[in-house]
């Protein structure tokens, strides 16, 4: 159900904070009460900008020209300071969710879990049985700086969300994306937002290309100074000089084009079912002069940009002109809007905890600081009445009890009972403190020795687990293939380099594995966690149904080999099959099956991106391109105990024999 309460979208970009204030309407509508933009003095990314002093200006512009005192405020956070992962779940069920997303979530995100702010949707397209989940992190500082500046405005948000799903939620709640597989493009000042989305889920990727590139082009091509050039780029479409700025700006489009057709490459081969359709560029930088042909003519795609928002409609004194000038530009504001209204298809919220209960409190301050006087009166009450009973029962003189010191003398007083000159008071008071030496005393001997047993216990635990470790290791490096002749006996560098020179065959043939990387992580039940295998899974030993405590290794590869597959379930998963199988080890390879796989280098996915260093596209050993090689991950279920041996039926003639 949508808020009634009013609320601005905050987007705070590197050209300018865009703004949007809705409510919602009738007619499962919004209402749009005001929108703003404050363009700032000088882009933030200049090199003579005072980032902080720019911000800080054009929130207090902002706040002078709209109160915002009443009502929820929803912030967005750039898409590049964001990761998103989506992966694919088990079917499970509802409630277990949380903790594969959580142990997914842990083995995805590149940083320790306590240094980011992290959420996740959940995604299920309609009588489709595979639920997909977007997991979207932000490291912490990032977020702590971003807020910062709204803090020191004392504004607080109740939500802050990443610019790439601000932008679905308000295509999707718009009707921009229809039935069909969509591309919502938003170039900001330094990098590209790409959304390839439909109404039912999305994937997104950043992509270092964004309006300063097109401006840089403009300073070289013209030995202009950036600010002029940046005043060239945004009135090239009423230039007489348009042709000549979009012919210097070319080579920025041809890469931007580049890298939409790796995005579409990669999706698709991960979506085969789908069909992009069309391209909606949001952003002023989408008014570029000979951008929207440029894409339709080489992406063969129709090229669409927002003009107005259909579901909305205008309050009294909201200019419909302006609006419709900067619709592109106000997308993300508006998204984030929407979702403060509960509208948004996207959830996820990385306002971080303790700033989060921080505005609850404020906001129920009043509330809590009644029920606070409420509860002061009634503990006066209790503390009268209880100080009144005390003094009644102490009036009067008394015979203080005696202590008790010893076991011997509370197990008299408890056996024969208190002095009989004693008060009643005292002689209770005699009694409950003899009872409570006694059961002292019990707790004394009852744990005497438990946790010198607990120590010893885990002694003797730990030497007997300490080599499983190092026993799984070996079984692992025995199941590595090595290459037949010179290439497989090289053991130095220089070694191998002289094999391959001499006649080491191409790289796509060489029986090589690589492992880049082995966790192991103890798990209480391995069959919690079953993953969608490349290749087939030989049944589980073990009975599915039950809980099978165990350690659950995962081993990060690459090859450079053709059959990629088939050559790894052949010479390295067999193999691992037949190493950690093998009698007296303690423990058996149970379930080894492909978790996942990709090329090195795969555009908009795992693997190396754009942004890496050109170094990680060679190998720092033979100097060859890496490019082509294929990242996997096996998975093993490591099992306690030894392997259980195949019954064999022999026929009685066979065994007795004549």
């Amino acid at each position: 159900m949508a808020s009634t309460q009013a609320v601005w979208g905050i987007d705070l970009g590197r050209c300018a904070l865009k703004a949007v204030r809705l409510r919602a309407a009738a007619d499962d509508k919004v209402e749009i009460l005001a929108h703003d933009t404050v363009e700032h003095a000088k882009i933030l990314t200049q090199p003579d900008a005072d980032r902080g002093e720019l911000i800080a200006a054009a929130l207090e512009k902002f706040l002078s020209r709209n109160d915002v005192s009443k009502d929820r405020i929803v912030v967005g956070v750039p898409g590049q300071h964001t990761l998103a992962r989506f992966t694919k779940l088990p079917p499970v069920a509802s409630k277990r969710i949380p903790d594969i997303v959580r142990y997914e979530a842990d083995q995805q995100i590149p940083f320790d879990m306590d240094e980011v702010i992290w959420d996740f949707q959940t995604f299920q397209q309609e009588g489709m049985p595979d639920l997909e989940v977007g997991i979207f992190a932000m490291k912490r500082e990032l977020i702590r700086e971003h807020l910062l500046h709204f803090e020191q405005a004392s504004i607080e948000p109740v939500a802050v969300q990443c610019g790439p799903l601000a932008v679905y939620n308000a295509a999707v709640y718009d009707g921009i994306l229809g039935d069909e597989t969509t591309i919502l493009m938003d170039i900001g000042a330094e990098n590209t937002d790409l959304i390839i989305a439909t109404p039912s889920s999305f994937w997104t990727r950043t992509v270092p290309i964004g309006g300063n590139n097109f401006t840089e082009a403009l300073v070289k091509s013209f030995k202009l100074s950036f600010s002029k050039a940046e005043s060239l780029k945004r009135t090239a479409a009423s230039s007489k000089y348009a042709r000549q700025i979009f012919q210097a700006m070319r080579p920025v489009f041809a890469d931007l084009v580049q890298e939409l057709q790796r995005s579409m490459g990669f999706y698709a081969s991960t979506h085969r079912d789908t069909k992009i359709e069309k391209v909606v560029s949001v952003g002023n930088a989408g008014k570029l002069p000979g951008l929207r042909k440029y894409l339709e003519q080489n992406l063969s795609l129709t090229v669409e940009s927002p003009e107005s928002f259909k579901r909305s409609i205008l309050a009294g004194g909201v200019g419909g002109g302006d609006l419709k000038e900067d619709a592109a530009s106000l997308v993300p504001a508006y998204g984030l809007a929407l979702q403060g209204l509960d509208l948004g298809k996207v959830t996820s919220n990385l306002l971080p905890t303790e700033i989060a209960k921080q505005v609850v409190w404020k906001k129920k301050k009043p509330t809590f600081a009644a029920a606070a006087a409420c509860l002061v009166i009634a503990a006066g009450l209790v503390w009268f009445r209880y100080s009144t009973d005390m003094s009644a029962l102490a009036a009067g003189s008394e015979t203080p009890s005696p202590s008790v010191n010893t076991t011997e003398e509370a197990w008299g007083i408890v056996s024969r009972g208190p002095s009989a000159s004693l008060s009643d008071r005292a002689r209770a008071k005699a009694v409950l403190e003899a009872g409570n030496k006694l059961k002292n005393a019990l707790s004394g001997l009852t744990g005497q020795g438990d946790r010198e047993r607990e120590q010893t216990e885990s002694l003797i635990e730990i030497l007997g687990n300490k080599t499983y470790v190092a026993r799984i290791l070996e079984a692992v490096h025995r199941s590595v293939p090595v290459p037949e002749g010179p290439i497989g006996e090289a053991q130095t560098a220089e070694a191998l380099q002289a094999a391959i020179r001499g006649g080491g065959g191409m790289r796509d043939e060489r029986r090589i594995v690589h492992i880049e990387r082995l966790d192991m992580r103890f798990l209480p039940n391995l069959n919690s966690i079953v993953w969608e295998s490349m290749i087939p899974v030989e049944p589980p030993i073990n009975d599915e149904d039950s809980d099978l405590p165990g350690i659950k290794v995962e081993i990060t590869c690459t090859s450079p080999h053709k059959d990629r597959q088939q050559f790894v379930n052949e010479s390295f998963m067999s193999a691992l099959r037949v190493n950690g199988r093998k009698a007296g080890l303690g423990f058996f390879f149970d379930r080894v099956y492909l978790f996942s796989g990709m090329p090195k280098r795969v555009p908009g996915g795992a693997g190396v991106e754009a942004g890496d260093a050109d170094s990680a596209k060679y190998d720092p050993v033979t100097d060859e391109a890496v490019v082509e090689d294929w990242r996997f991950v096996i998975w093993v279920d490591v099992v306690p105990g030894d392997y259980p041996e195949e019954e064999v039926d022999v026929d009685e003639d066979e065994e007795g024999g004549d």
